[in-house]
């Protein structure tokens, strides 16, 4: 199991660590439930629908078949304790289209590039081309987790532009099969007419075969918005927005404001309204000019004055890995060999 590293979360993905449910658990909890006939996929007016365990939370998962090769994914649950969840992930030759209704999560998925490790909040949207991958997942307790996701099959992709050619170059790339194995590309925050698209998808006043009618013309048509809002993405994928040098200001005032709390640090919505940007602006910013994410410079921050603290202190272990942050010894020892390619004890007896 990857270890929760706290330090990298927002504080609301920190609380009640200590109740964390693992992927083991959460498998346990689904087979229970299952096996109780309380859990399960059931057919429901041409979709299928299941209800997360109660063991778990609440809520309900929903799966829309549309067109050949298109598929509509509608989640709305509630965890009662955080879960932290560890798979390997394939989807095949499948573009993902994801909407962020309510809530926030973070996601790891290693050696994908750009956006490995992120974290997902409401009103944000993004595109994603990941066939097989490691996939740990953090969701807090306590919060409603809303999301909207479209698959479509590269050929249906395909068939849809037969005749014409994307203008995003990255979407070109991947029909022709040139783009990377992998990637994520988080997009800008929903527009008022994707929000709208939205309402009505989740709304739908039809039933059987005209709600399919209906959910599949609304589907295209947020694939539209979505697509046409990648036209405006650089052609790397990655974001490079304009900053002035007000911008620049801000975000050299929240790596000092980093730097100064690295042990209580506010939350990314927190730190983006005390330095004055909105967090998309910060967080996109922020890796633009300092090459790493704003919890990325965090984890950096507190490994290497744990790093100070074990050389010229004789503090224990336990008591470093609370002061710069941790929860946990095993999430503290577990970041650090990550960080420096050994463990905090051996750093510790080479340096005393």
């Amino acid at each position: 199991m990857y270890p929760v590293d706290e330090l990298s979360l927002p504080k609301v993905m920190v609380l009640n660590t200590a109740g964390v449910i693992t992927q083991t658990e959460y498998d346990d909890h689904w087979d229970a439930a299952i096996a109780a006939k309380e859990a399960g996929w059931q057919w429901v007016d041409g979709e299928r629908q299941r209800s997360i365990p109660k063991s778990l939370g609440r809520g309900q998962e929903r799966v829309i078949d549309l067109l050949l090769g298109l598929t509509l994914n509608i989640h709305n649950v509630w965890y009662q304790r955080p879960l932290c969840l560890d798979y390997h992930y394939r989807s095949g030759d499948v573009l993902l289209s994801n909407f962020y209704l309510a809530g926030d999560r973070r996601m790891v998925n290693p050696g994908i590039g750009l956006e490995a490790d992120r974290e997902e909040t409401a009103g944000e949207t993004c595109l994603c081309y990941i066939e097989a991958a490691r996939s740990i997942e953090y969701f807090p307790a306590e919060q409603t987790l809303q999301s909207l996701g479209i698959s479509i099959e590269l050929e249906r992709l395909r068939s849809l532009a037969q005749t014409t050619e994307f203008t995003s170059p990255l979407l070109q790339r991947l029909i022709d099969g040139t783009a990377p194995e992998s990637f994520h590309l988080s997009l800008h925050y929903t527009t008022a007419a994707m929000q709208q698209t939205l309402h009505q998808i989740l709304h739908c006043p039809y039933q059987s075969l005209v709600k399919r009618l209906y959910l599949e013309s609304k589907t295209l048509e947020l694939l539209a918005l979505q697509f046409d809002q990648l036209t405006e993405q650089p052609a790397s994928g990655a974001k490079t927005p304009t900053l002035r040098p007000a911008d620049l200001e801000r975000l050299h005032l929240a790596r000092d404001i980093l730097q100064r709390r690295f042990a209580e640090p506010p939350s990314l919505l927190a730190l983006a309204r005390q330095v004055g940007l909105n967090d998309y602006k910060l967080k996109q910013g922020f890796r633009q000019v300092f090459g790493i994410t704003p919890f990325g410079y965090l984890r950096e921050q507190r490994l290497k004055q744990a790093q100070q603290l074990l050389q010229e202190t004789d503090m224990a272990i336990e008591q470093v890995a609370t002061t710069v942050g941790y929860q946990s010894r095993s999430s503290f020892a577990a970041a650090f060999r990550r960080q420096f390619g050994h463990s905090p004890k051996a750093w510790q007896q080479r340096h005393r």
